[in-house]
């Protein structure tokens, strides 16, 4: 969004300076991000979704109600037609899909990927019978979304069914002078996709690979940037693949080494935001923001009619955005 412009006259120069300063939108000390795989997979493979996913968008409210929702949410498993409603009813402006079950990487402007293959059992062109699944709400303008899947070759198992994906939009937050480049993405599952051991874990390492070249080539070192998926990182090989490849920090690392003043929520414990999660939150900041995290919390924990509101927490992770000096600190 183009920001409106005044033109000021050469005789007030001073005084205008000091005004649009004191004008200036306040810069949002904090940032909140939920990621959240709400596991609405389409039916008949689950069952019983309508109830969950109207009180996940219920929840969100009633957090709008009391100033404490999330600014960005980034959802996986965003597959039947309760999670649609779940978006409409959750209260945000912007909203940005991933690709559907028919798009390749020819689309989204991000051809650079591995090119689908062979899946693990060697047939070729497999059929996507979902999409991505997944979806960005933000309280704050999403600018330029870009996305690309995986596709064939870099999915193992009954992952391969599903047209995962990554996707990064720019979040214009008022008051930064950059905006926040946010990525969101699924990775292959583990036991649950049904594949042999070593299939699924190179798998995940190709996934890991595409979104190397993917944030090489459309993500700026200069803009802060804040990964929150399903990236199913649990097991220790793919965890640190990951992080070998990938140049972001892990948000619950930050949180927990000595020294930081980040807090958990809740119930929240060290390992279930540490390694013992498929769920996490990545980031790196830029050249004028500085990230921190500060407070980490699981959270959506309750149930339903005696069903949890999804097989996975939320997990959230309030930011704090400091401006950086000309020597590159606070």
């Amino acid at each position: 969004m183009m920001a409106d412009k005044t033109i000021i006259p050469l005789g007030v120069v001073l005084w205008a300076a000091v005004l649009a300063a004191a004008q200036a939108a306040p810069v949002p000390r904090t940032l909140r991000v939920l990621t959240y795989n709400i596991n609405a997979l389409p039916s008949p493979i689950k069952r019983h979704k309508s109830a969950r996913l109207e009180r996940i968008a219920q929840i969100l409210r009633q957090r709008r109600a009391m100033g404490t929702q999330p600014d960005i949410v980034v959802m996986q498993e965003a597959f039947s037609k309760g999670s649609d409603a779940l978006i409409a009813q959750s209260g945000y402006k912007y909203a940005v899909r991933g690709p559907g079950r028919k798009a390749g990487k020819s689309r989204g402007r991000a051809p650079w990927a591995v090119e689908g293959g062979r899946s693990y059992a060697r047939r070729t062109g497999v059929q996507k019978f979902m999409g991505s699944g997944l979806v960005i709400l933000s309280d704050f303008p999403l600018q330029d979304p870009v996305f690309t899947t995986f596709g064939n070759e870099a999915c193992a198992g009954l992952d391969c069914l599903a047209n995962k994906a990554i996707v990064m939009t720019r979040v214009d937050v008022p008051g930064l002078s950059e905006p926040v480049q946010l990525v969101t993405t699924h990775f292959n599952s583990n036991h649950s996709a049904k594949a042999p051991a070593v299939v699924r874990l190179r798998a995940h390492q190709k996934q890991t690979d595409i979104l190397a070249k993917f944030l090489a080539r459309t993500a700026s070192l200069k803009a802060p940037l804040i990964m929150a998926g399903d990236f199913n990182t649990s097991q220790p090989p793919r965890y640190q693949y990951f992080r070998r490849e990938i140049n972001a920090l892990d948000a619950a690392e930050h949180c927990l080494q000595n020294g930081s003043d980040c807090v958990l929520g809740g119930t929240t414990t060290p390992e279930e935001i540490l390694y013992q999660t498929d769920d996490k939150q990545f980031y790196r900041s830029g050249s004028a923001t500085l990230l921190t995290p500060v407070y980490i919390e699981r959270n959506f924990r309750e149930t339903v009619n005696g069903r949890p509101l999804s097989d996975h927490a939320g997990y959230e992770v309030l930011y704090r955005l400091d401006a950086k000096g000309a020597d590159g600190g606070r």
